[in-house]
């Protein structure tokens, strides 16, 4: 068994404590912001579930992620969508598939992308109107179905990705 000297033990402590620094740092900033998000829980667990959140060291970089996560998580009911149009299944609501459809579609390619430039350029009101969109449209996706929504959990995770993301655009002002 070998046995460490104390010049060996201090230097690991050492490397050990600078390499685990910056991650308490990056955790404080994740965890004061999603504290004052509606979600502070499933705030800190989208975040830290994208490896981008590491390198992250300002609000806009969060309000970045978040609506990053939400072009992701809208793709599901995006699918969901396509896939029911495409198949001919539930007629009786078609045209509040398409209408849903054409909203993701939207959010996705063109609300999201002007939010996270508006979170680059240092614009919040701008970054705070495209959320807000966002958090809209997924609520108006779902009222369409009159409670015969095939997607409601879907658009129950993605309009809190959006209201989460609408909270952070709104901590840049403070």
């Amino acid at each position: 068994m070998k046995h460490f000297s104390l010049n060996t033990l201090l230097c690991t402590i050492v490397v050990a404590s600078i390499a685990i620094a910056p991650c308490e740092s990056d955790d404080k900033l994740i965890t004061q912001t999603c504290n004052k998000t509606p979600y502070p829980a499933q705030c800190v667990s989208y975040i830290k579930a994208n490896y981008k959140s590491n390198d992250v060291k300002s609000v806009a970089g969060l309000g970045i992620i978040m609506a990053q996560d939400f072009q992701l998580k809208a793709e599901a009911p995006q699918h969901i969508l396509l896939k029911m149009i495409s198949a001919g299944k539930r007629p009786d609501i078609r045209f509040e598939m398409i209408a849903c459809l054409g909203n993701y579609n939207y959010l996705i390619d063109t609300t999201m992308p002007e939010a996270i430039d508006a979170f680059k350029l240092g614009k919040p009101g701008l970054a705070e109107a495209y959320a807000n969109t966002a958090a809209i449209g997924v609520s108006n996706c779902e009222k369409r179905f009159n409670g015969n929504s095939p997607i409601t959990n879907e658009n129950n995770i993605t309009h809190e990705i959006a209201l989460i993301l609408l909270a952070i655009a709104k901590q840049l002002y403070i």
